[in-house]
């Protein structure tokens, strides 16, 4: 195992360097510029068909064909993929970006998750142009049926599918359960066995319901435990207010720290920065990754431009608000200077001002967030083997859930490095061949995205004729 897993880190480290950082920015920029900067320019308009929706200032527009039972609301697939966004990598992968990269790791967080809200919107447009009904009465859809739909590359979307298999596996079996055994045992002295296996029962009794039932879970729970987190977190920060000034200090400083390391290598500290960064980012927010489209496809809403919106949304939510709570807690506490083990620097944090509630807070927060990114993980890859598969292989949809559980109650058997090594790698092998895909597909967003715009225009200039 040891063996294997230093192939895999060097590995890792040639596929998330520097050309592969540079290049997921690149798609982020690239649908930024085409789209004319949608995430700030019209910030008002996604705000309205997200965040207004649920506050009861617009109704959810739905589909047109009331017999797919088994669609959910625009809500419901933005809660879901947010559940696979929010887990335990807004608290345990920040913390690492933190720990290995320095402060300056959240500015490149925040860089590269501007750009990759357009990521996420037009991976979310491209899945719901290019969704397909299922025969139970609902659809189904994501970056391997627009592989092969619109960029016509079974292959492609094979390759895309095998891998999300293995990182609903690895991320939604097995790094969720054993960052939060960790954090269990660590701080109660609770066996690692007895936490996973009351785990492995709860994903269970949920994962076996279909995505109705998993919906209907992370429609009240992402909610939940996102505003908790949130008030639990900017208590922290509040607290400790006279050090968040030089918090933003050292984030922007470190940023851009361009020191020679090791004499004759240039910049290696910021390189290693933006890595730690970046990736982290990635993997918590998922744009451009291809896992939130799966979700973002099931949903009643029959306009794709309006579903990329809570893409854009669900970017916000989980980096510029939770990742960025996370960072700063640690840093204006100073929690990265009293543990190197990245499990525990948010419950020092918390601890430092909240006391054993605070202890008992973040572990509660840490079962909510790996539960949830469980529930979403596993129907991504149940999504894609069944893609691969057909509807008629229901066989080995069951034996894909019973894996996952299984690896979810084993969970404690792997080391969080080698399972967090094994999910870069699978998750490289997704990402690429997305923005690549969308890359390709750019002309197809851009023209649903014109032509959202100019029916919305005329809509709105009906309107007002009227009014007038």
């Amino acid at each position: 195992m040891d063996a294997l897993e230093k192939i895999i880190r060097q590995i890792n480290q040639i596929t998330w360097g520097p050309i592969t950082i540079i290049f997921v920015l690149f798609v982020g920029i690239w649908f930024t510029f085409k789209l004319n900067f949608f995430q700030i320019l019209k910030m008002k308009t996604w705000t309205k068909y997200t965040f207004g929706t649920f506050l009861g200032r617009k109704k959810f527009v739905k589909s047109t064909d009331s017999n797919l039972k088994n669609s959910i609301s625009p809500f419901q697939a933005m809660t879901t993929a947010l559940g696979g966004c929010v887990g335990t990598g807004n608290i345990v992968g920040v913390s690492a970006a933190v720990l290995f990269g320095g402060p300056g790791a959240l500015f490149w967080m925040w860089f590269a998750s501007f750009f990759g809200m357009m990521t996420a919107f037009a991976e979310n447009v491209l899945a719901i142009k290019y969704r397909r009904k299922s025969r139970s009465k609902g659809f189904y859809g994501g970056p391997m049926v627009y592989m092969e739909d619109a960029l016509k590359c079974k292959w492609l979307a094979v390759v895309f599918c095998i891998a999300c298999v293995a990182v609903g596996i690895f991320n939604g079996g097995v790094v969720q359960t054993s960052s939060i055994c960790t954090s269990f045992k660590e701080s109660f002295g609770i066996s690692s066995v007895i936490t996973a296996i009351a785990i492995a029962i709860a994903v269970s009794v949920v994962i076996f319901g279909g995505i109705k039932r998993i919906a209907s879970v992370t429609e009240k729970l992402v909610p939940f435990m996102s505003c908790l987190y949130i008030l639990c977190g900017l208590t922290v920060v509040f607290c400790n207010l006279d050090k968040l000034g030089n918090a933003f200090v050292s984030i922007f400083s470190n940023a851009f720290d361009f020191r020679a390391v090791g004499g004759s290598i240039i910049g290696c500290a910021a390189l290693q920065t933006l890595r730690y960064g970046s990736a982290r980012g990635l993997i918590s927010n998922e744009a451009g990754l291809g896992t939130s489209p799966i979700i973002h496809a099931l949903s009643s809403n029959a306009e794709p431009v309006k579903q990329g919106m809570w893409g854009i949304f669900q970017v916000f939510i989980d980096t510029f608000v939770i990742c960025s709570i996370t960072g700063l807690c640690i840093l204006v506490t100073g929690a990265e200077n009293i543990s190197n083990q990245s499990e525990m620097l948010t419950n020092i944090a918390f601890k430092s001002v909240l006391g054993s509630f605070g202890e008992i807070m973040i572990c509660l927060l840490l079962v909510l967030f790996g539960f949830s990114t469980i529930l979403s993980c596993a129907f991504q890859g149940e999504r894609c083997l069944q893609h691969i598969l057909g509807d008629n292989k229901t066989k080995y949809i069951k034996l894909y859930k019973v894996v996952i559980i299984l690896m979810v109650a084993f969970s404690f058997c792997l080391t969080s490095r080698t399972v967090w090594e094994f999910c870069d790698l699978f998750s490289i092998c997704m990402m690429l061949p997305n923005l690549f895909t969308l890359l390709f597909l750019s002309k197809k967003i851009v023209s649903v995205y014109k032509s959202f715009l100019k029916n919305t225009t005329e809509h709105e200039e009906n309107r007002m004729n009227k009014v007038g």
